[in-house]
């Protein structure tokens, strides 16, 4: 009996023993994952994911001995900062926001995003001392070459003002005789993103306030931002716009569209030499986002603002919360030192950015991608921004931006009928808290066999709950009077006298089938190649010609009104998507194609516009 005893216990012993082995074997072995958030502009192909491979295969290591591994997740800024903050003070990821584990690092494009992180944690979830860049690009002013030096670029130096003064004067580009196209159109056409979602629209606009109190960020006081002379001069710039864009994308597809259809253009460096390497994306004739092909050698420059260029630096913040170890912020501190190593800074500069380190500046910033290495002579740096001014400074955007007089139309034919009537009255609700309530008007359309019910554009902040009320009854039946429904949004927004960007955001999933107004009665639709041709737009009908749809154009409105009316349209099931492009292109405005599962993500974006 001691004998099975003695011998158990022996086994029982080198079985512990094994296991015990076994998992520091496995301990030993598993790699300590570093998860790296970033903004997509270091995420293009040679950056940060050739990096990382790189890094994961030499077998870098801790102190320790366990290998280190990194893993990237692309993630836009805006997205980035409410997830972060969300996940330090609740615990839980957004909704929607970035994919994945809780980061170790965080790259917005911007240090201010995490100026925002910090305040609005109400600690420092990173320490924005000992941040270092990974590479770094400079916002300027996009234009086509002929445009620039038809305002004297690049003897003269040019900045935001004298692209104020070109939109104010009545007579726009007609000024300039000698030198202009008339393919450009009289009126000079201005693209900025949207500050709330996009790093360059915020850099601009912090910019904007530096320049009008006439201090560098780091001396701006909450009360400069609150002086109403300040407030005024921003929105000065803010006249200039058409309409806002979400992001980088729907810029994008403005510079595809030709110059008739956007002049200046405020992006970073590397967006630049992307366009002309052809490394981004476009919304494309069938409204789905695609590689876009490059753009024309020596078609477009930067100007480099006289007033001072902003910086963005992209950022590699290590972040303090509960679920980074001691040994997970060194091994993160590894992985940015060794993207700070002159292989790799060479490589980000291939890809169209400036070194994040003192290495010499060398590749792409040059003539031949429209920049100048010898330029900016004056940098405006976000980063010093105070976080109690930046935060009055975003806090101010739905005072200083363009107002907006928007109507809805919706379609709610039978066949939208279950989910996708379902996912559109979703889109709608969200919209309405996105869009900025204070200086928005937003109105309601809906059609089936006839135009069904309307509400005519009212203040936001009081009608928000209304209108929300309102979609959530819409129910599905009968035919599709587009066009008479998309006549009506027309009407009930070109109203007022106030200087307001006036959009009809039309919502369809299928063709027009009855109404007394065709397509072609309300734009302008020509074929590309100038030949004589029509389209009536209904279903079920096809060109006059012989044409196909996709060489069809939109060439401004037929309908006759007091305002400038832009007719912007998300199509989706069996929506015809060009349909939506003649009326966008005729008004100068976006169109997007949409799955029925997206559709209610495509319409919340859409209140970026505005």
């Amino acid at each position: 009996m001691k004998r099975v005893t003695v011998v158990v216990g022996v086994l029982v012993v080198a079985l512990v023993g094994a296991f015990a082995v076994r998992a520091a074997v496995t301990s030993h072995e598993d790699p300590l994952v570093i998860v790296h958030w970033s903004n997509s502009h270091p995420m293009r192909d040679g950056l940060l994911p050739q990096m990382a491979q790189q890094f994961n295969d030499a077998g870098h290591k801790t102190a320790s001995g366990r290998r280190i591994e990194i893993k990237l997740v692309a993630c836009d800024s805006a997205a980035q900062a409410k997830d972060l903050v969300s996940r330090v003070k609740t615990g839980t990821p957004v909704d929607e926001g970035c994919e994945g584990s809780n980061p170790t690092i965080v790259t917005p494009q911007a240090d201010d995003w995490l100026v925002d992180v910090n305040h609005e944690a109400g600690r420092d979830v990173v320490d924005l001392g000992g941040t270092k860049s990974i590479a770094k690009t400079l916002v300027g002013i996009v234009t086509y070459r002929a445009m620039a030096e038809c305002l004297g670029w690049p003897a003269k130096e040019l900045g935001y003002e004298d692209i104020i003064a070109l939109r104010a004067d009545p007579d726009g580009w007609k000024r300039y005789p000698k030198c202009a196209h008339a393919e450009w159109g009289q009126r000079p056409l201005l693209a900025f993103t949207n500050p709330q979602t996009s790093t360059t629209g915020r850099s601009v606009l912090i910019s904007l306030y530096s320049i009008a109190a006439g201090k560098p960020p780091g001396q701006l006081t909450t009360a400069d931002v609150e002086d109403r002379a300040v407030q005024d001069r921003v929105k000065a710039f803010q006249q200039l716009v058409d309409h806002y864009m979400p992001g980088t994308i729907p810029l994008n597809t403005k510079i595809y569209q030709g110059p008739k259809y956007g002049h200046f253009f405020l992006m970073p460096e590397d967006n630049l030499v992307s366009l002309y390497k052809g490394n981004e994306k476009a919304v494309g004739i069938d409204g789905l986002e695609s590689e876009a092909k490059p753009i024309e050698p020596n078609s477009m420059v930067m100007i480099y603002p006289k007033e001072g260029s902003t910086v963005n630096s992209n950022p590699a913040g290590i972040v303090r919360a509960p679920w980074v170890s001691a040994d997970e912020a060194k091994a993160a501190q590894t992985w940015i030192d060794f993207l700070r190593e002159d292989e790799q800074q060479r490589a980000f500069m291939k890809g169209g950015f400036r070194p994040g380190t003192s290495l010499a500046l060398a590749g792409p910033i040059s003539p031949k991608f429209g920049l100048d290495p010898t330029k900016p002579t004056k940098v405006i740096d976000p980063a010093e921004l105070g976080p109690d001014v930046l935060a009055k400074i975003m806090g101010s955007w739905g005072v200083v931006k363009k107002p907006a007089i928007v109507t809805f139309v919706v379609d709610t034919s039978s066949s939208m009928d279950g989910k996708k009537l379902e996912q559109a009255k979703k889109g709608l609700t969200r919209v309405l808290d996105t869009m900025q309530e204070e200086n928005n008007q937003v109105g309601l359309v809906t059609f089936s066999t006839t135009v069904n019910d309307t509400v005519v554009p009212v203040p936001l902040v009081a009608a928000k709950f209304d209108l929300a009320d309102r979609v959530d009854k819409l129910s599905a039946n009968g035919q599709t009077a587009l066009y008479d429904a998309v006549r009506r949004g027309i009407e009930i927004v070109d109203t007022g006298d106030e200087d307001a960007t006036r959009a009809v955001v039309v919502l369809s999933d299928g063709e027009a089938t009855t109404g007394e107004l065709h397509l072609d009665d309300l734009v302008d639709v020509r074929c590309r190649n100038e030949r004589q041709c029509q389209w009536s737009g209904m279903a079920g009908e096809a060109p006059t010609g012989g044409v196909s749809k996709q060489n069809l154009r939109g060439s401004g409105l037929k309908i006759t009104t007091r305002h400038k009316v832009q007719i912007f349209f998300i199509g989706f099931g069996d929506a015809d998507i060009n349909v939506g492009r003649i009326m966008a292109e005729a008004t100068g405005a976006e169109f997007r194609g949409s799955t029925n599962e997206d559709l209610a993500k495509a319409i919340e974006e859409f209140g970026a516009y505005f």
